[in-house]
């Protein structure tokens, strides 16, 4: 059990570090209204830097988390387990909202960065409440998620 529950810590860790790294970098080269800066961050989000580590280290952290609890004798419906799996929820529907627009913007800034586009058309778009909402609403999920694993509250 030991084991699966460093893996477990090790694993999220890395997910957290990688995504909200990721959500970082989109929400600064967002609210610096930095178009060129937008399309590092993209690019590097596309090429996998932060998103395959990010999700490959989310899917080994949970599975880890489940062998941890069953291999320990943890029932999976103990209430500070029922609010982490909410959390991880909130988190994914957080991503594919505003993480969707974000991404569009990227995406855009790519095509800005290479004269496809306009930099100032870019630039209208950037929404500097929706980048750092992004990422201040991961950011306190996270730490839920971390204050509910450590102090099993309930």
């Amino acid at each position: 059990m030991l084991i699966f529950k460093t893996l477990h810590i090790l694993s999220m860790f890395t997910m957290v570090t990688a995504f909200a790294g990721s959500n970082f970098f989109y929400a600064f080269a967002i609210s610096q209204r930095d178009v060129r800066a937008l399309a590092w961050v993209q690019r590097a989000v596309r090429r996998g830097l932060f998103a395959v580590t990010g999700l490959v280290a989310l899917v080994a952290g949970i599975i880890f988390g489940l062998l941890t609890a069953a291999t320990g004798g943890i029932d999976f419906f103990k209430p500070w387990l029922v609010v982490a799996y909410v959390l991880v929820a909130l988190f994914l529907v957080n991503s594919a909202l505003l993480g969707e627009r974000v991404v569009r913007l990227g995406d855009k800034a790519i095509e800005a960065d290479a004269g496809k586009r306009a930099s100032e058309e870019v630039v209208r778009e950037m929404a500097p409440r929706t980048a750092i909402s992004f990422f201040a609403i991961n950011v306190a999920i996270f730490a839920a998620i971390i204050a509910d694993m450590v102090l099993k509250p309930f």
